[in-house]
């Protein structure tokens, strides 16, 4: 036998569709109507004001209890639509709708997956739908996930109209390098709180304090990062840090302090245009903005580059310097001063290899240098050297 109830009470256009199967009945009149349905299958649709299709749940079984107006199913599954399309699956280990569909409750392994864009799947242990307002809640385990990050929380709020994702309380964000593999320990873990996804925009933000850290190898101590807050875009691949941000590298004994600083994370470059400041032990450099290449292990230093370090100043154009190799590069109106002998040094580029203590030593390129010192008191001598001649060392 075939139900066909329409409409029904609190939800306008919804259409359910039941086949029953069997029922109990029960001795006592009186309790009819309260002897609960069951059905073999479960189809509930819902339409939009335009006619548009909103969703639709179907289950496999199903009871129905006519007092409480309470409808409880196995295996639940939908779709939720936008534009008349299929937009997100839905599933489940078992379903609650109250009132004739005004509240949906699904618990066991739930899963809410996008079926177009970055694809991104929310999951949890239970979920709490109210279709009138198109929202959904995720209080047990929330997260949301794409093929290299997880976004976790305390709750997580889906709001269906707009695409928008809320992680309520502590909010963490892990990336994997390659793919997100929970047998690796992620590349990347950004925690802060109360944040926001929107899926369709991509734009992502997250109150602070932010805190993160990064592990290069196994064996390495994580790189630790703080910033006031965290906003970026997922789709462009970028996540902006907040000033103040610091950033600490344990192996390299080395610090940063910079100002807003972006993250693109897709091609593992982090830029700040604002001054910084860095050190690393007896050594401080700054410059009006810097560009680090994660993947080249360089970091360059592009306008009015500075360093100093006991007994030396330099400053230049530009600078480079490479952690691994341990190189440094000066580019460009090159001025080297040196307390001892008030020796000033002047090139279009000076090369040097960072030593103990974090200290640079320099030596001369190709190009031309000149130098100039103090022998004594009102007495100066002045060497240029060509192309030609050897390097220099300072």
């Amino acid at each position: 036998m075939q139900f066909n109830l329409l409409p029904l009470r609190h939800l306008g256009s919804l259409l359910l569709i039941i086949t029953m199967v069997g029922c109990q009945e029960s001795p006592s009149p009186q309790k009819k109507s309260s002897v609960p349905f069951v059905f073999k299958s479960l189809e509930l649709r819902h339409k939009q004001a335009d006619g548009s299709r909103d969703w639709d749940l179907n289950s496999p079984l199903a009871r129905y209890e006519l007092g409480s107006r309470v409808v409880r199913a196995r295996n639940p599954e939908g779709v939720l639509y936008k534009g008349n399309k299929p937009s997100f699956e839905v599933s489940a280990q078992a379903a609650t709708v109250l009132n004739d569909g005004e509240t949906v409750l699904l618990e066991g392994n739930v899963k809410v997956q996008q079926l177009k864009g970055e694809k991104v799947l929310i999951t949890g242990d239970r979920l709490r739908w109210t279709p009138k307002e198109s929202k959904m809640v995720i209080e047990q385990r929330p997260q949301a996930l794409d093929n290299l990050s997880r976004i976790s929380a305390k709750t997580v709020l889906f709001q269906q109209l707009t695409q928008e994702i809320v992680f309520k309380g502590p909010t963490k964000f892990e990336r994997w390098k390659k793919q997100r593999n929970y047998n690796y320990e992620p590349s990347i873990v950004i925690r802060g709180h109360n944040g926001r996804w929107n899926l369709d925009s991509g734009k992502l933000n997250a109150m602070g304090p932010i805190l993160g850290h990064r592990i290069v190898n196994k064996s390495d101590i994580p790189q630790q990062l703080t910033a006031t807050s965290l906003q970026g875009n997922t789709k462009k691949g970028y996540l902006d840090l907040i000033t103040p941000v610091t950033l600490t590298i344990p192996e390299q004994k080395a610090s940063l302090l910079a100002q807003t600083t972006r993250w693109k994370f897709n091609s593992e470059k982090i830029e700040s245009n604002q001054p910084f400041t860095a050190t690393q032990e007896r050594s401080t450099y700054r410059g009006n903005s810097f560009k680090v290449d994660l993947a080249r292990t360089e970091v360059e230093i592009p306008q009015k580059c500075e360093l100093n370090q006991p007994g030396e100043q330099l400053k230049a154009e530009k600078c480079i310097w490479n952690w691994s190799t341990e190189e440094v590069q000066a580019i460009g109106d090159v001025i080297l001063k040196r307390e001892a002998n008030n020796h000033i040094t002047r090139s279009d580029k000076l090369e040097g290899r960072i030593g103990e203590e974090g200290t640079v030593s320099f030596s001369s390129s190709d190009s031309k240098v000149r130098s100039q010192l103090t022998i004594e008191a009102g007495k100066e001598k002045s060497i240029l050297s060509s192309k030609s001649s050897p390097p220099i060392q300072f």
